[in-house]
């Protein structure tokens, strides 16, 4: 049972002191120095105790602790692989360090069990005050809420405040991929060197990440068929592995000017004991590094300014002007849901003839 008495310190002050068991059968206290302030974690020490979800301030740890803890975790599975690499570990150990554990603007210090939603709340109108983007806030909330359920996991925490946090956009514009001109991209194929025009191609009509492209094996190239089968990709550090998501497991058609540049390609193609399409001089694993800077010497070439995701952008606005459904360019793309696909490509989609579908409704209607 809890309950509230009244007393008096050594040094002649006056507190009120909460004093209840909890759901371990172990008796705890809190000092207050009001009676009001007592009464509000009574009822709400009453209630964690009756959900079995109550936790001691001095039995909790710190969320840079929590932080270390689900970082070491993470490296675990990375060293075991366990759908892990290593630039997503380097990427979350940036966020833990540059953002939640900041001085200025983090909550390192804070208690997981103290944690409520307007810690986090506060936390990120500190990030977005800071001069963090939209972007980087958000991914830096979804970086707590993995630490937090992670001390969830290991019996640490009971609820996760970061939880139901929004970020809300600045705009109610969403952000338009950018899609270079079919000139562009003519100019650059037609100015590539043979050994890298196929690059060009497979990207641009074929839609494949940089990853994607890297990790292509031949035998996921299906030449009778004409489909290019997304089995594994390779990270920055060279680690062939699985695609992005679930998602990323998909089979994309392929036309006769990709699989021709394939066929041509694959008679003077390094050998590869990993039997890939793009390989390294050498046969080993092409960095990306490399890949970019050819781009860019092309570029200065034909006078035109892209980057090299947005080859795959273009090959996603051929699919909306040839008129796939949505369903089929969100599986092309290896987008996780159609909501993606809109909001990245939305604008692309051509717009129905609303004026001409009323005028049909007017004249249904009278005659």
């Amino acid at each position: 049972m809890a309950t509230i008495r009244k007393r008096t310190l050594p040094s002649g002050l006056v507190r009120w002191q909460v004093d209840f068991t909890d759901q371990a059968g172990k008796r705890r206290s809190k000092l207050f120095p009001r009676r009001k302030d007592a009464d509000v974690y009574l009822v709400k020490v009453r209630s964690l105790v009756a959900n079995h979800t109550y936790l001691a301030d001095s039995e909790s740890i710190t969320v840079a602790e929590a932080a270390k803890a689900w970082l070491d975790h993470c490296e675990v599975r990375c060293k075991t692989g366990r759908r892990m690499e290593r630039s997503t570990l380097r990427g979350y150990s940036d966020y833990v360090r540059l953002h939640i554990k900041d001085p200025e603007v983090g909550l390192g210090d804070k208690l997981i069990a103290q944690l409520t939603r307007r810690h986090v709340n506060e936390f990120r109108d500190r990030l977005l005050l800071n001069g963090r983007s939209e972007h980087l806030t958000r991914r830096a909330i979804s970086v707590l809420k993995l630490i937090l359920d992670h001390a969830i996991d290991n019996g640490q925490l009971f609820t996760n405040a970061a939880h139901g946090v929004r970020i809300i956009k600045s705009s109610r514009i969403d952000h338009k991929a950018p899609v270079p001109s079919k000139e562009a991209i003519r100019a650059l194929i037609e100015a590539a060197d043979e050994d890298f025009k196929p690059h060009l191609i497979v990207s641009a009509l074929g839609g494949l990440r940089a990853s994607e492209l890297r990790g292509l094996r031949w035998q996921d190239v299906d030449f009778e068929k004409g489909f290019i089968h997304i089995r594994q990709r390779a990270d920055a550090y060279n680690q062939l592995g699985e695609p992005k998501s679930r998602a990323g497991y998909r089979d994309i058609p392929a036309g006769p000017m990709v699989l021709n540049a394939l066929r041509r390609w694959k008679l003077r193609c390094p050998k590869s004991n990993l039997g890939l399409v793009f390989p390294a001089p050498r046969g080993g694993i092409l960095q990306h590094t490399n890949t970019q800077a050819r781009f860019r010497k092309l570029q200065e070439k034909v006078e035109v300014t892209m980057r090299w995701h947005d080859l795959r952008h273009f090959a996603v606005s051929l699919w909306i002007e040839q008129g796939f459904s949505i369903k089929e360019i969100m599986t092309f793309a290896g987008h996780s849901s159609i909501q993606m696909t809109m909001e990245r490509y939305g604008h692309l989609f051509p717009s129905p003839d609303h004026q001409k579908a009323m005028a049909m409704v007017e004249a249904k209607l009278l005659g």
